[in-house]
């Protein structure tokens, strides 16, 4: 007879804290206040996160859940799952990827908190939460875990600015040589355009997705000098743009060179968000439909 599930593995409030904070890490943290911290919370909460639903999902695999979690994780950052990865994202509506770092590894010494919860969950009252179905759960949870690393388009945004600003972009509709176009007639010309090569993407990711992405979606680095809105003259200012095949086209604002004092967290943000939404408001109004 197959033992029951305990929906207490994935409703307590230790199992959403972690969740809420690995979405938070990987779609805004990392990008805002990218640094060491950052770039291992999400492995230290998923890595109390994999083991309890382990044993949510497989309940006659709760006392092999902490094992079977270290080794996937150990396989995961390994050269070793490459192959597996490639040929997962040849079929994913949800790509996934993961840096290859073994001192991602330092996490396993945390594996002692989902044990103690597995092993003494009915008795945590305190922590459960009660009166909500596990599949609300179940889902963001296993959305999160699969997209838990940067998209593979991030890679597009690269620039040699001081001030970046990874994955701040608009879509239009437009392809990219219309918008070229209508650009133009407002006196806003890039001074180089190229297109993106497999070798600007990071050594862990493969090259037949690469490669089928830049077909795809006709991935180009675009540069301006310099560009003045209003007052403001703007210099070296980097792009990047991809168009997807219903003539949609994303434009990235990669980052610039810029003089404010962005010598702090604080100041860069601010700067980043001063800078990003002047561009776009020029572009959105340059390329309405």
């Amino acid at each position: 007879m197959k033992p029951p599930r305990n929906k207490y593995y994935l409703l307590n409030y230790i199992f959403l804290f972690c969740l809420v904070t690995l979405v938070v890490n990987d779609h805004y943290l990392k990008y805002e206040y990218g640094n060491w911290v950052t770039g291992k919370l999400s492995d230290i909460v998923g890595i109390i996160l994999l083991p309890l639903l382990l044993t949510w999902l497989f309940p006659s695999a709760k006392e092999k859940s902490i094992i079977i979690s270290a080794a996937l994780l150990i396989f995961w950052k390994s050269p070793f799952s490459q192959g597996f990865i490639d040929f997962y994202n040849r079929f994913a509506i949800i790509r996934t990827s993961r840096v290859v770092d073994y001192t991602d590894l330092f996490v396993l010494l945390l594996l002692p908190i989902p044990w103690f919860l597995i092993k003494r969950i009915d008795d945590l009252h305190p922590i459960k939460i009660h009166r909500v179905n596990p599949v609300l759960i179940l889902l963001p949870t296993l959305v999160s875990l699969m997209a838990d690393e940067p998209p593979i388009y991030y890679r597009f945004t690269r620039t040699r600015g001081n001030l970046e600003c990874l994955g701040c972009h608009i879509n239009v509709n437009y392809n990219q040589d219309e918008i070229l176009a209508m650009l133009k007639e407002d006196g806003i010309v890039f001074d180089k355009i190229t297109p993106a090569y497999w070798e600007d993407f990071s050594y862990d990711y493969d090259k037949d997705t690469t490669w089928r992405i830049l077909e795809d979606q006709n991935g180009h680095y675009y540069k301006l000098n310099r560009l003045v809105i209003g007052k403001d003259t703007l210099r070296d200012i980097d792009f990047t743009m991809r168009t997807f095949r219903n003539k949609r086209t994303r434009i990235y604002f990669n980052g610039m060179n810029v003089s404010d004092d962005i010598s702090t967290g604080s100041l860069m943000r601010k700067a980043r968000k001063r800078y990003r939404r002047l561009l776009f408001r020029l572009l959105t109004d340059q390329l309405k439909d």
